[in-house]
Parts: C-alpha cells; sequence; structure tokens
C-alpha cells in the first residue's frame, strides 16, 4: 500500500453520528478536495439505514420499522447493498487520486482492516464479494465510487452493532420487482464476540497505518465546507427520488412506482410512495 500511496497520508475521525454528516464529507472528499494526499478516514453514526446510489429503497428496507425506531434512511453516493449502522458499527474509507487506476481494487484497501485484525490473532478473509469474513461470519461489507479525479473506497466494520434491529430494518415487508441491484444477505457477527470494542479497533487500525506510512497527519472536518452536500443528500428526492422504477405488491394489490411515486393507480398517482404507506398504516 506505501508503495502506491507514498509517505505521506491524511487521517480524519469524525466526531459526528449525523449520517448526512458523514455522506457529505465523503461526497466534500470526492468532489471538492484539492489535497493530493491519500485520506484515510472513519465514522459512526447513529442508527440509520444507508442504501447504496442505484438501489430501490423499497425493496430494500422496512420503512415502517425504520419509522417507529426512529432509524433515518439515507443513500450514499457509492453504489452496492444497503447497510445498517448505529453506534455499534464503525465505518472506514480511503479517497485517493484516480491516476492511481485502482478502480474495481477493492482487496487495496480491504487488507488495511483485514491484516490489522489478523495481527490480533483473528482468522479474516476476503471472500468474492469484497466483504470481510472472520471467523466465518461477515463483519465488513464494501463499496466503491469513482468520480471525476478521486476514488472513494469504504466499507463498515460491525463491532457491537444491534443485530436484530439490523436485521428487521433491511427485511422490507413488500414484494417488490425491478432491475435495481439488490443486497446480498449474510450470516453477520459483531467484533465485540472476540474482545474488541469500537476503541480498540480504530487503535489496531491506526497502529497499521502508522507501521506503513511515514507521516500520518491528523486533520478535522470544517462543517462549512459540507452543506450543499448535506443539502442534497437529505433531500427527498435523492433519497427516495433516486429509486428506480418498480412493480410492487402491498396489502394484495400491485403498485408501479417510478422515482419514488405511485404512477398507474388511478385514485393515488403522483403520491409519494413513502407517504403512502405510512398514511395507509396510520390508518389501520
Amino acid at each position: 500500500m506505501q508503495r502506491i500511496l507514498g509517505d505521506h497520508i491524511r487521517w480524519v475521525r469524525s466526531l459526528s453520528h449525523d449520517p448526512i454528516d458523514n455522506l457529505a464529507f465523503e461526497r466534500w472528499a470526492l468532489e471538492e478536495d484539492v489535497d493530493e494526499r491519500p485520506l484515510f478516514y472513519c465514522y459512526i453514526n447513529r442508527p440509520s439505514i444507508v442504501i447504496g446510489r442505484n438501489q430501490q429503497l423499497f425493496a430494500e428496507v422496512n420503512v415502517p420499522f425504520c419509522d417507529e425506531q426512529g432509524i433515518q434512511i439515507c443513500r450514499r453516493v457509492s453504489g452496492g447493498g444497503t447497510v445498517y449502522h448505529d453506534l455499534g458499527n464503525l465505518n472506514i474509507g480511503l479517497v485517493m487520486p484516480k491516476s492511481l487506476k485502482l478502480v474495481n481494487d477493492y482487496h487495496f484497501f480491504l487488507d488495511w482492516p483485514r491484516q490489522a485484525l489478523q495481527r490480533r490473532g483473528l482468522d479474516t478473509v476476503l471472500n468474492t464479494r469484497n466483504a470481510i469474513l472472520c471467523h466465518g461470519k461477515k463483519i465488513s461489507g464494501s463499496a466503491q465510487f469513482a468520480g471525476r479525479n478521486k476514488l472513494l473506497t469504504h466499507c463498515t466494520l460491525l463491532v457491537d452493532s444491534n443485530l436484530n434491529h439490523l436485521e428487521e430494518s433491511i427485511s422490507s415487508p413488500l414484494v417488490t420487482h425491478s432491475k435495481a441491484l439488490s443486497s446480498v444477505r449474510s450470516e453477520v457477527v459483531n467484533l465485540k464476540s472476540f474482545g474488541l470494542s469500537t476503541e480498540s479497533v480504530i487503535e489496531l487500525l491506526m497502529a497499521e497505518l502508522q507501521a506503513m506510512f511515514t507521516t500520518v497527519g491528523h486533520e478535522e472536518v470544517v462543517a462549512k465546507k459540507l452543506q450543499s452536500h448535506s443539502q442534497l443528500l437529505q433531500s427527498w428526492d435523492w433519497v427516495y427520488g433516486r429509486s428506480p422504477k418498480a412493480s410492487i405488491i402491498y396489502n394484495g394489490q400491485q403498485y408501479t412506482v417510478s422515482k419514488g411515486r405511485l404512477v398507474d393507480h388511478d385514485t393515488l398517482q403522483g403520491v409519494a410512495f413513502d407517504h403512502f404507506l405510512r398514511e395507509d398504516l396510520s390508518a389501520e
């Protein structure tokens, strides 16, 4: 890794638990950050669901459950599958120049956390879906996005996450037919089961970086730089409106939903489907 990235890197640890803040930081780093030094970072979000850039939200997310539990629904800039975040889930990433020609090379990034955990004595491997397995169970999913000049690769690390909420929130109650990418479910485990805490995992990751690179510069997130990105990422059009067209069966009735809205139901045409779901459920 050091041979390709050079001796000098940057490290950012976000102090915000707001998923919009942290997703906005990633988008800013991709589109506006002019510093060419590789940027490693980590953050921890409050309970939230983060779906992939082109996923059909209603096929992936249990919207009623998320509403009941106060779990925020977000859409990220990268592709890949749907993930559950909470205070027991550590998110790490790397933004680097696209000119390094590492698009679709997940192994380059994921070897960092995998080796850090392996040095602690854990049996960690990368599977064919670019996930990290620990003693045969999934602890991490990853995604990537190539911007104009920068490449973002990031992943989750389950440390002490609420696995019941994870399973329930990503289990849509709807029967959905769509051409959008569907998430692949796997058996998961928390790193807490192997004696690790969030802070100890961060220490392992930092030790790995310090062993590889001459200089690890610590930087802070400047909130005002993120405002325009935050506005987009929390907009209805981004979160719900980007959902590809789908045929959805709900309460025995079939609906066609395009860009988050009903399109072929005479009395409901144009209604936002997430609003319809909430109103229909509250009337029961």
